[in-house]
Order: C-alpha cells, then structure tokens, then sequence
C-alpha cells in the first residue's frame, strides 16, 4: 500500500494525549486500509486549523456500508467505534464516508491543545 502524508496550517506541539490519540486513530485506520479494505493507495492530511486539529485518512480500497458494521469486531479489535471513542475522549468527535466500491474517507477532528512547556 502507498501512502501519502500532508501537513496544512502551522504545526505545533501537541499535549501528549492528543498526540498519542491522533496517533493510535491513524494507526487503527491505516491497519484497516491495509487487512480489509485492500487499499493500493491511502492518503493521510493533518490540518491545524484555529483551535482545533483535524485528522483525514482516505483510501482508495473497496469501501463498506458503514451502518452495517458490527460494533466490535468479531477479532478483537475495536475499529470505527474505537476511533469514535478515542476521539470523543478529548472531546472532539469522528466522522466516517464510504460506499462498498469506492474507498473510505475517515475524519477526526479535535481541539487544540498545545504540549505544556
């Protein structure tokens, strides 16, 4: 799988558990991409925007009905709802696009908070 990775806006230092948040959602929807959807290509934008960041994951891969999914999936793993939690968590939230045939586009957008110095 190719991936692709875009940074917009001006980066900033992130507190530690918005990082590690955003990190373990990218990570859970680059696995996804690459076990289910058989993606050939996955693009990744992290956008600083004001005061919040937003994280976009998309592929090019065969794409789901995202109302007919489990909520837990039946190897262990917590999928979109656990990315929805993580998300939720610190007080943003998670959107989820796709359509069988025709990829998935993933969104997680959360507030600002900059790493203490």
């Amino acid at each position: 799988m190719r991936a692709q990775f875009t940074l917009t806006g001006m980066a900033e230092q992130l507190h530690e558990e918005v990082a590690a948040t955003l990190l373990r959602i990218v990570q859970e929807a680059l696995s996804n991409a690459a076990r289910h959807a058989r993606a050939s290509r996955v693009g990744v934008t992290l956008s600083f925007l004001g005061d919040e960041v937003i994280l976009d994951i998309r592929d090019d891969g065969r794409g789901f009905d995202p109302l007919a999914l489990p909520a837990r999936s039946a190897a262990g793993g917590f999928g979109l709802d656990g990315m929805r939690a993580r998300a939720e968590r610190i007080a943003g939230s998670f959107a989820v696009e796709s359509e069988p045939g025709h990829g998935s586009a993933l969104s997680a957008r959360v507030p600002l908070v900059r790493h203490d110095r």
